[in-house]
């Protein structure tokens, strides 16, 4: 395994392919601009609209490629909404707490049920063939046998998992 640490301080929001990564509803390509709302802490309808818009790397119970990686940036924005007097932080704290712990517990539940093992390293989950090929947009999937088949290859169990299990890693820094 990498070193998780070093791996994660070290990790810049524009290292992610977000455009290539698969949420609930659609790609997360629109997560930086998300992330950056979250950051500045300027407006609360913002903030608001920028959480409601970035949660989708969850559904029911369900973590998506961006869970861990957009985890790692809201982490570094509920530190910094902590030590921030302000209506936009109180509400990212509170919204995150939430959240935190319900994230958690999925990843123990994860835990507790049979799986694969984790990849390696965090960085495997950016691994070409975990992510949506270039070019392809999701809404060319007409077909509910072609999209599934793709689900199949973007998800294989280790990748599953390794969401999981990563995911628990980062929460545990700050629960």
């Amino acid at each position: 395994m990498d070193n998780i640490k070093d791996y994660v301080k070290s990790l810049n929001i524009d290292d992610i392919p977000w455009h290539r990564m698969v949420t609930a509803y659609e790609t997360a390509e629109k997560y930086p601009e998300y992330l950056r709302i979250l950051d500045e802490m300027k407006d609360l309808d913002e903030v608001k609209m920028a959480w409601n818009s970035i949660s989708d790397f969850e559904h029911q119970s369900t973590l998506f490629t961006p869970a861990p990686f957009a985890l790692v940036f809201l982490v570094r924005i509920y530190r910094k909404a902590k030590q921030t007097d302000t209506p936009e932080a109180e509400w990212l704290v509170n919204q995150l707490n939430k959240c935190f712990k319900y994230y958690l517990e999925v990843c123990t539940d994860a835990d507790s049920m049979k799986h694969a093992e984790p990849l390696e390293n965090m960085s495997d989950i950016l691994n070409d063939k975990y992510l949506l090929p270039e070019g392809v947009n999701l809404y060319d999937y007409d077909d509910e046998d072609e999209f599934e088949e793709l689900n199949e290859k973007l998800f294989p169990e280790d990748l599953f998992y390794s969401l999981y299990y990563y995911t628990r890693i980062i929460l545990k820094e700050v629960i």
